[in-house]
């Protein structure tokens, strides 16, 4: 009897180191990953920043992963939709989001209480893709060239100038939020279902200003059909080197950068947030990933998860603070 109790004893020790060493290899990602295809879920549109940044990196990650990258469109509801689609699925590493300033950033959570996911507690972030300032414009009719001849005008005549965005949560709203409570400013919002439908709106004078990307404008700048204002960051754009910034005109709250990054379901291993980063950081340094970037008027980043943590969380409060400022509904 006491050797059939030490062998019993035996086996269960045995079988609860195997199973600790199956818990471990589980928690830390498993050593295979990936062994499948990975869905890189865009929550906007086919043809939107975050879908170029998603088909142009899907190459080169494949590459470095030795694995599909599968682009899945998800549009809705400003990004909710396909944000929410990586919130709820299995934090394995197999469906990862290319998350923005709206959807994770802090631009939807703090104008939309009943959003169906949270920004810090359902995510993981891996790596920021790139940034871009915004470019304020007005149409070539409205007499306006300036922010200052803006800020005159729109206290002349409160509540008569107009603004433009791609939707209540997009950066193009905002961004002129921003420049109205640094210069005070009554003017009203016109929210459009996309960003180019703001511009066409400022193109044909049905509203006073816009904020659209760098690349959207360019070409209707160039035309003539648009005035360029202001850039949004901090230091002007090679796309718009003689347009001055938002600071430099004096509204120095109005600064904006659009970006997109990688994030994956809260609770995926450490190993393979990694791994993940580790290959997006290296197809950014891809020629051809660098210059779509560029073209977007977009610069590449690139940090380590750690870093890219502390990114969004500053990026979160900024922003539920510009809404509790701004009053913004």
């Amino acid at each position: 009897m006491k050797s059939i109790s030490k062998l019993v004893l035996k086996a269960l020790t045995g079988a609860l180191f195997l199973g600790a060493l199956g818990s471990t290899a589980f928690a830390d990602g498993a050593s295979d990953y990936p062994s499948r295809p990975i869905r890189l879920i865009v929550p906007q549109s086919p043809g939107s920043v975050a879908d170029i940044m998603a088909r142009v990196l899907s190459k080169p990650l494949g590459e470095s992963l030795n694995q599909a990258i599968v682009v899945e469109n998800r549009p809705g509801a400003s990004g909710a939709v396909g944000a929410q689609v990586v919130a709820r699925a299995p934090a394995d590493g197999y469906t990862i989001l290319v998350g923005s300033i709206s959807t994770n950033g802090g631009l939807l959570s703090a104008i939309d209480p009943a959003l169906p996911y949270d920004d810090l507690r359902d995510f993981v972030p891996i790596t920021q893709i790139n940034d871009a300032p915004l470019l304020i414009i007005t149409g070539v009719d409205s007499g306006i060239t300036s922010l200052a001849d803006l800020a005159k005008r729109a206290k002349a005549h409160p509540g008569d100038l107009t603004y433009a965005s791609g939707g209540n949560s997009s950066g193009s709203r905002f961004v002129i939020e921003l420049l109205r409570l640094d210069g005070h400013l009554n003017m009203l919002h016109v929210p459009y279902r996309a960003p180019a439908e703001a511009v066409r709106a400022v193109v044909a004078g049905e509203t006073t200003l816009g904020a659209p990307a760098l690349p959207g404008a360019l070409a209707l700048v160039n035309a003539g059909k648009l005035k360029a204002l202001a850039v949004t960051g901090t230091e002007r754009a090679q796309m718009f080197p003689d347009v001055p910034t938002t600071g430099e005109q004096g509204f120095p709250s109005a600064v904006l950068y659009n970006w997109t990054g990688l994030f994956a379901p809260a609770g995926t291993p450490d190993s393979v947030v990694q791994k993940l980063a580790d290959a997006t950081r290296l197809a950014l340094r891809d020629e051809a990933v660098i210059q779509v970037i560029r073209e977007s008027g977009a610069n590449a980043i690139g940090q380590s998860p750690a870093d890219f943590q502390k990114f969004v969380e500053a990026e979160v409060r900024k922003w539920h603070k510009a809404v509790r400022d701004t009053g913004i509904q």
